[in-house]
């Protein structure tokens, strides 16, 4: 996970939501832009997971209001979800 954040990695924790959404993007399109569906890159897979995951629990946990956790959300889906449908 540290390799994809790079040196993000080092960014302040008030922007862990952002860091770790931006990250998993990051990482996943150049996974889906080179092709890296075999077994070998399920360990990048599983930090893209993580890190996906993370930024949600942060966010959930950080926003100020329900509405800053929704558009978060929604953005985060968005992000992910235009990844996988220009490279698949």
């Amino acid at each position: 996970m540290l390799a994809i954040l790079s040196a993000d990695a080092h960014a302040d924790a008030s922007h862990t939501a952002e860091v770790c959404l931006t990250a998993a993007a990051r990482a996943l399109d150049q996974l889906l832009a080179d092709n890296r569906f075999s077994r070998e890159s399920a360990p990048e897979l599983l930090a893209i997971d993580a890190l996906t995951t993370y930024a949600f629990e942060h966010a959930s946990q950080s926003a100020a209001t329900e509405a800053q956790l929704q558009s978060f959300a929604r953005r985060g889906a968005q992000i992910l979800g235009q990844l996988i449908a220009q490279r698949v």
